[in-house]
């Protein structure tokens, strides 16, 4: 959270000790010389401090002889609105951390396919081809799930990820839905499979 300047933490906490009754209305608050000393600030910083509370009608500055809670009222809704911002502040804080959770998520998750494939590779002493074949638009499949149309069962094609514009979905699971320009990257079982693949995407299932 953004650090506050020393002087509109002064006036924050004056505004407390207003709403916490040690201050009255039409009290007189302490000189400028008194307020710093107990701050262990200058008077300027007073000053500035006591500038923002008479500019939000907390108090009246009466030349000459001082400065007086003009209004408990106001200093309630002054720290209302300080308190929504540091809600907002802190939900702001709370959406980033799970949004670089969610990120973190999504490199370890290409990292372990990356791992996956060269260990595949390793292991078959071959290359893995993989294909791929676009979502166009009005294609039956939009709006549809990966287990709703049994894609695997009628392509033998093994879904690996799913890239729509930067978004990328690494292994998509039965419930992801195809999207309009989604392109869909997959492992074929055999030579068989890519053209059963755009069959099945082109003109679905053939009775």
């Amino acid at each position: 959270m953004e650090k506050l300047p020393v002087y509109v933490k002064i006036a924050r906490d004056i505004t407390n000790k207003i709403l916490q009754g040690e201050f009255k209305e039409g009290d007189l608050l302490k000189g400028r010389s008194l307020l710093a000393s107990t701050y262990n600030v200058s008077p300027e910083t007073i000053r500035k401090a006591l500038n923002i509370l008479e500019e939000q009608k907390i108090v009246e500055n009466k030349h000459g002889v001082g400065c007086f809670v003009d209004s408990i009222a106001y200093a309630k809704q002054f720290k209302d609105s300080w308190d929504n911002v540091e809600t907002i502040s802190r939900n702001h804080e709370v959406l980033n951390n799970i949004l670089d959770k969610i990120q973190n998520v999504h490199d370890e998750l290409k990292e372990a396919i990356d791992d996956f494939v060269t260990n595949v590779r390793f292991q078959v002493g071959e290359t893995i081809d993989f294909k791929k074949v676009t979502i166009n638009n009005g294609c039956w499949l939009v709006n549809k799930t990966i287990g709703d149309v049994y894609f695997y069962n009628y392509t033998e094609a093994t879904i690996v990820a799913v890239k729509n514009g930067e978004e990328l979905i690494a292994s998509p699971g039965p419930d992801y839905t195809f999207k309009e320009g989604d392109t869909v990257i997959f492992v074929c079982k055999d030579e068989l499979t890519y053209p059963r693949v755009l069959s099945f995407v082109i003109k679905g299932i053939e009775e």
